[in-house]
This record gives structure tokens, sequence and C-alpha cells, in this order.
């Protein structure tokens, strides 16, 4: 009997807190294989509507209010503290969860006990728009390239939309709430103090890509100095490690430019133009962002 089935607690930090949330926590209640676990919502600092919460709450969830936001890094650091049982499980409010994923993290985690975090497998939903069409394109080259570098043991599967941590040892972390990239932040710490991550690819979660440039834009210009931010906390080590092998994208995008050549080509200009656009530094810098909308209905 894996014990862990009943020793886990899903966090779900929120600022718009749209309808989108609703669904989140409908697919995480329906996870099967699994005993009770407790679920909180964390608030930053922008108030639910009456009719979410109280739908929340109808649903047996936690619902925490923060009067002052924080940022997705405070509220993350809030989770990690509030937990009191071995697992907690990080999500975001537009993620939907397969009804087996949770009895797969549990399964890892169970068959190895050195394991204290894992990055899930996320994965966009069926796009609806020719635009999401273009940026599942980068998630391709992503997950291809990530998954051949070490083994999938890099920077690049840690995506904060559902991240797993083994609470005793994550409760060591050091998180600054300033962190922008808290993805990268996690993994390269969780690393540092010798834990132990993996990419585990049967747990399988989804999120709606950006329906607009701008959001896409916005999201993608927030990690621009995401090394420089690294840097500061880990030193030139962190070098060799956060560099990708230029090989591994090179054949991911030589690979899928055959598979799709328009699309692949339509998102080279995308990447080009969030790279070489006109970036103001507070754009890059400032610790809370807009949310994006056309992801949270």
């Amino acid at each position: 009997m894996n014990h862990l089935l009943n020793n886990f607690t899903v966090g779900l930090p929120t600022y718009y807190g749209a309808p989108a949330i609703i669904k989140t926590v409908e697919s995480i209640l329906a996870s099967k294989n699994v005993g009770q676990f407790r679920l909180i919502v964390t608030i930053d600092g922008n108030p639910l509507k009456p009719e979410i919460e109280e739908r929340l709450t109808s649903l047996g969830v936690e619902v925490i209010f923060n009067d002052q936001r924080g940022g997705q890094t405070a509220r993350i650091k809030q989770l990690i503290n509030l937990c009191e049982t071995e697992i907690l499980i990080l999500t975001q409010d537009d993620i939907i969860f397969q009804p087996n994923t949770i009895s797969e993290i549990m399964l890892s985690l169970e068959n190895n006990k050195n394991l204290t975090m894992i990055g899930t497998n996320v994965k966009p939903m069926p796009a609806q728009t020719y635009f999401e069409k273009i940026l599942e394109i980068g998630v391709k080259i992503r997950d291809q390239v990530g998954l051949k570098w070490n083994d999938g043991d890099n920077y690049l599967m840690s995506n904060g939309r559902c991240l797993v941590f083994r609470i005793p040892f994550a409760k060591q972390y050091k998180i600054p709430e300033v962190i922008i990239n808290s993805d990268a932040y996690l993994y390269f710490v969780n690393k540092k103090i010798g834990g132990k991550f993996i990419s585990l690819q049967s747990a399988i979660v989804y999120n709606k890509s950006p329906l607009r440039l701008k959001e896409h834009v916005k999201q993608s210009r927030r990690f621009i100095n995401s090394y420089d931010e690294l840097l500061n906390y880990f030193g030139s080590e962190i070098k060799k490690e956060y560099q990708i092998p230029k090989w591994l994208i090179l054949v991911a995008a030589t690979k899928i430019f055959f598979s799709s050549p328009v699309k692949a080509t339509l998102y080279f200009l995308v990447s080009v133009y969030v790279k070489i656009g006109n970036v103001r530094k507070k754009q890059i810098t400032k610790r809370f962002w807009e949310t994006d909308i056309s992801t949270k209905r």
C-alpha cells in the first residue's frame, strides 16, 4: 500500500481567480486511486468573486486570502510553509489534471525514496486557433530538447504549471520572494542542497496556450534576464547547467521544421520578435505581472 496516497497536499496560488480555477479544482478532485487530501488556494491580494469563492468552498477547498500582493514566489513559499503532509503538489489556476496524474506522482515518489522534486509532463490543451498551433511548436522543441538533455534532469523540465516537492526537504529551501523565474530557481536550489529531480512523463497536466501575441510576448519576456537573476544566487557555477546544448536545439528544430515548415517558420519569427523587440528594463525586472486573461476563461 502506497502510504503517500493519503499524505499529500495540493496548493494553488492565484491572483486573477477567473472561472478557469473551478475547472482546475474539479479536475484535481476527480483524481483516481488517491485518498483524502488537503487542497489549498492562496489568494494574492485580489479578492475572488463571491460566486467563485462560494463554489470553491462548496468543493471543500481551503481558501486563504492575503491582503497584500506578494507575487507568485511569495505564495509558493507560503504554501510550502503551510504544508503539513509529506508531499506538496504545486499547480496553477488554469491547469487540467488527468485522472491518474496524482497517482502516477505518488507511485514514483514511493518507488524512489531519494526523489525530492518532480516536474510533470505539461501539454497544451487542444488548439482552437492557428496562433495556438504556432505556439505548440515551441512546446515540442522544448520537450524534445529537455528530455534528451541529461535524461530530463534540467531546468527546462521544471515547469511551474505543476511541480511536486517532498516537503521535509523543500522546507530547507531559501526562497527570496523577489525571484521572477521561480521555476528555474526551485530546480537549482533543490539541486544545490542535494535533492534529486526527475521529469515524470506519465504525470500529465494540460494548460491553455495564450490566444494573443501580446500575452505570449509578455510571458516570454519575463524570463529574458533569468540567467542574470540566477547568477546572483548560485554564482558562475550555474553557467554550464544553464546553457542548453546547441546541437540538441538544432536537431529538434530541424526535425520539427520538416514536419511543420509553415508553423515552424512563424514560430521562429515570433521568437525573434520576442528577443530583439524593444524591451524596457522595467518590463523584465518588475516583480508583478499582468495576468493572462485568455488562458483563464
